[in-house]
């Protein structure tokens, strides 16, 4: 379960910006959206199931997920992809000319296992400057580790341990400069960072719906096979207005033909991968819709099935695995190709007790204003990016405008009472 993100001096985020799924105790709204959690050291404190992120074009709401995603990335494989002398893939803030020499800096509480934890590191695209682990398994704050670089002796300093932390110094010296602790220990089935290291692995998911990306309908296809979820899917597409009344998938071999038009010439030559090409399935994809007066027809998916269709195909596996495994998911664009009413719907089912039992959580940018009334999401769920005239992006809640109950959200947003939105006083021009 995420609790906080803050982040800065990355992409477009200059000075530090902290996202937070903590709710306030304020509000009594939509107590569905909420995560009962009894968290030592934390009485009182309830957590949100997601939040949506609302901001004009290149205000920096993907780069708030970005940010996460590279915080998530850098844990989990730095200790196996990065080389020696490779660069840590950070990225300074470039609009000024003292932000692209200082670090930038990645701080994330979550709970894992039922123990809350903060986690951070400072990092240059050359070295990690600093790096700190801190548990709560009682509510008192343990300091596991903090690693930090001492650039007058060129070598890191390692602070003393609590001893509820297990101490290897050979594992400290396997860290390289472009590499954490976090990511190292655990392929060295380090005791206290493994569950930690496993609960970044598994629990964290990134999905990107822009048209540029697209979602591949693979992952659902496979679902479709397995009689836990088979009908629950079915349902989803035959609730959701498409024309859809079944769905037939089957997995079959590739072609010879297939593997030609899919894979480069280069990967073929190779006879161990081609051989290994050769024993790959695919998914035949076959919605079948009603028709008026003859037998239900056949759509081809890939050319028939209309761009909202195949969205909506590819969405709902994954998000029955969200809500099935209480995932932390971040999802960039959520609204490409669908229409806002199967968003809406959507959500509904991520902030139903029912349907989610195990807590997931899923963090959303959008454009979409309906979504800000209807009774779907609580005030403290809504956030905004602006874009500062520096070019940097400020990332606030709605709760900083204290809104009045009752007050009409969306045509609050549309209207900039919230900021957030672009600025285009005389219209754009062509001359």
């Amino acid at each position: 379960m995420l609790i906080e993100f803050k982040c800065s001096n990355f992409r477009s985020i200059r000075e530090e910006q902290t996202f937070s799924l903590v709710a306030k105790n304020t509000d009594k709204d939509l107590p569905s959206c909420i995560i009962e959690r009894d968290l030592p050291g934390l009485p009182g404190v309830k957590c949100l199931k997601g939040a949506a992120i609302y901001g004009a074009n290149a205000s920096g709401k993907t780069n708030i997920l970005e940010a996460i995603r590279y915080l998530w990335g850098f844990v989990v494989y730095s200790a196996t992809t990065t080389h020696p002398g490779d660069k840590t893939g950070a990225e300074p803030f470039k609009l000024d000319n003292d932000s692209i020499s200082k670090p930038s800096t990645f701080e994330i509480t979550f709970v894992a296992e039922g123990v809350r934890y903060l986690f951070g590191f400072s990092v240059t695209p050359e070295r990690v400057i600093e790096e700190y682990l801190v548990a709560y398994p009682k509510g008192v704050a343990q300091r596991w580790y903090q690693r930090t670089f001492d650039e007058k002796e060129k070598k890191y300093e390692w602070s003393r341990h609590s001893p509820a932390f297990t101490q290897d110094k050979s594992l400290q010296e396997k860290t390289r400069e472009n590499t954490l602790f976090l990511s190292v220990g655990p392929q060295f089935n380090h005791p206290n960072l493994t569950p930690i290291y496993n609960w970044f692995k598994t629990n964290l998911h990134f999905i990107n719906l822009g048209v540029e990306w697209g979602l591949a309908p693979t992952f659902t296809a496979r679902q479709f096979t397995n009689d836990q979820y088979y009908s629950k899917l079915l349902n989803l597409l035959r609730s959701a207005d498409i024309g859809v009344s079944s769905a037939k998938i089957q997995e079959k071999e590739m072609t010879e033909e297939e593997i030609k038009r899919l894979y480069p010439s280069s990967v073929l030559t190779d006879k161990e991968k081609a051989n290994q090409l050769r024993t790959r399935k695919r998914f035949e994809i076959n919605l079948i819709h009603k028709a008026e007066g003859i037998e239900p027809v056949v759509f081809d998916f890939e050319n028939e099935e209309s761009a909202g269709t195949r969205r909506f195909f590819a969405l709902i596996g994954p998000w029955m695995d969200i809500l099935d495994h209480g995932y932390t998911v971040f999802i960039d664009e959520i609204e490409t190709s669908l229409h806002p009413i199967l968003v809406k719907e959507l959500i509904t089912l991520l902030f139903c007790d029912k349907n989610n039992p195990k807590g997931a959580q899923v963090v959303f940018t959008t454009h979409n204003p309906f979504l800000l009334d209807g009774n779907l999401i609580r005030r403290d769920q809504i956030w905004f990016t602006e874009k500062a005239p520096s070019g940097a992006t400020q990332l606030y809640p709605l709760t900083d405008y204290k809104p009045r109950k009752g007050e009409a959200l969306a045509k609050g947003y549309i209207a900039g009472r919230y900021g957030a939105i672009p600025f285009i006083p005389e219209g754009l021009k062509l001359e």
